[in-house]
């Protein structure tokens, strides 16, 4: 998506994502030229700077509707430019990587994917934030500040959140004879339930009985196996022991496998599938993010909204994050680069939900009500979703892991994930996977 699509097309892992694993470590952070250095420290200054600031993102100015935000920032802050610069999200790592270690301060202000924070943090590609921002903290839910934090320290400031629910197709359920799920956070669906119902409904004529929007990507499968008791994979100092074969993860994996095996999900659909699927009326039931709601607003699918399932005597746990701000530790302008960032996360709610047109979910917990307020919500099931996502950021979101080898374990993981989805035992393909892991880590444990 982009941004309807954004959660799931910045999940791509690309030859040019695992390349910036490798990128040059920054070991030590030596002075810049001009006013500001790497060793400055971040402050909001009480009285705006004269600056011009270079900020680096994923979201086009126009086909991504930001030119409203920064125009509404200028209007707040006019002795502060915004240089708005945009790449592709498959190019975001290793441009970040690159034009920080010139350390000439271009960008000031960039795009973080929050699982890769830790790494930015560890060779040196972020400015400490904890002197600025740390006294906000209860402005965010508390698991997308915490997506920031490496080593009990602030390194990037979200502005996003992200969460998941179950969608359904009323006409399918109800041609099949099937009771549509509760809406009701206390009365889950569990995962056993769903796939045997969405077998009733595909031998009732739907085409799909059910999907993942994302097959086969950690970031949504990860909470399968948090929720019976499992880690989120990786356990340690650093995060940098693999924890993918307890019994937790072999359970739940092969719950995955099996409804490809029982033909209850497609084995050959791919995540910019899924979405146009659901919305044509092809799948019964399909668990995918708030970045569907516009899209099935304005379509012709009867459909319901519940909570994500849960495992039969598991504990309800659902996914987040999205994306942060970071600062370049070599930036010529770090008072005008934190003046953005608290406006754009924090300011009336979060400058950046407020004035961008797109219903992207708020990691500002202000930000909801703005956020709520969108004609999204307004349907009898989009009030349903109001309260579900409001409910999982705050109750039941999990973080993904963090770690400084996150875009090699993302990487082996969701190769994981497709060989169980096409057949593979799962306690195989986890093991197998464990052991690529060690062997990728090993270079940050020397």
């Amino acid at each position: 998506m982009h941004l309807t699509h954004s959660r799931r097309s910045r999940r791509l892992i690309t030859a040019l994502a695992v390349a910036a694993a490798s990128a040059l470590t920054l070991a030590g952070c030596s002075s810049g030229s001009g006013s500001s250095t790497s060793g400055d420290a971040v402050t909001v200054p009480k009285t705006d700077p004269k600056a011009t600031i270079k900020v680096l993102s994923i979201l086009d100015l126009k086909t991504d509707n930001m030119q409203p935000v920064v125009d509404a920032f200028e209007k707040a802050h006019p002795s502060i430019k915004v240089k708005w610069q945009t790449v592709p999200f498959d190019s975001l790592n290793s441009t970040v990587d690159s034009r920080v270690a010139n350390k000439g301060g271009d960008p000031d202000v960039y795009w973080a994917d929050q699982p890769r924070i830790s790494a930015l943090a560890a060779r040196g590609e972020a400015a400490d934030l904890t002197g600025a921002f740390e006294k906000y903290k209860s402005s965010f839910d508390k698991t997308a500040y915490d997506s920031g934090l490496y080593e009990n320290k602030l390194w990037a400031l979200p502005i996003a959140n992200s969460t998941q629910l179950l969608y359904y197709n009323k006409d399918l359920l109800a041609k099949a004879g099937i009771t549509p799920p509760s809406a009701s956070v206390d009365q889950r669906a569990t995962w056993e339930q769903i796939s045997q119902d969405a077998a009733k409904a595909k031998d009732a004529g739907a085409q799909y009985g059910f999907a993942f929007g994302q097959f086969d990507r950690y970031y949504q499968l990860e909470p399968l196996p948090v929720q019976l008791g499992g880690s989120v994979g990786a356990t340690g100092k650093g995060n940098l022991t693999p924890d993918i074969t307890s019994s937790a993860w072999v359970k739940a994996f092969n719950w995955y496998g099996s409804i490809f095996a029982s033909g209850v999900a497609p084995r050959g659909m791919t995540p910019d599938q899924t979405d146009p699927a659901f919305v044509a009326g092809k799948i019964a039931y399909m668990v995918e993010g708030p970045w569907l709601l516009p899209e099935l607003q304005s379509s012709n699918v009867n459909w319901g909204v519940a909570p994500q399932p849960v495992f039969d005597n598991g504990k309800a746990a659902t996914p987040d994050g999205s994306w942060s701000l970071a600062v370049n530790p070599f930036s010529k302008e770090k008072a005008a680069a934190a003046v953005f960032l608290k406006w754009m996360a924090i300011d009336e709610g979060s400058g950046y939900i407020k004035y961008r047109s797109n219903p992207e979910l708020p990691a500002n917990v202000d930000g909801k009500s703005v956020y709520f307020a969108k004609d999204v919500f307004s349907s009898p099931a989009g009030k349903d979703a109001a309260k579900i996502i409001d409910y999982e950021t705050s109750k039941t979101a999990v973080n993904r892991v963090s770690t400084i080898g996150y875009i090699e374990f993302e990487s082996i993981l969701n190769q994981a994930f497709a060989d169980i989805r096409n057949g593979a035992d799962a306690k195989t393909a986890l093991d197998k996977a464990s052991s690529q892991l060690k062997t990728a880590w090993a270079k940050y444990k020397s």
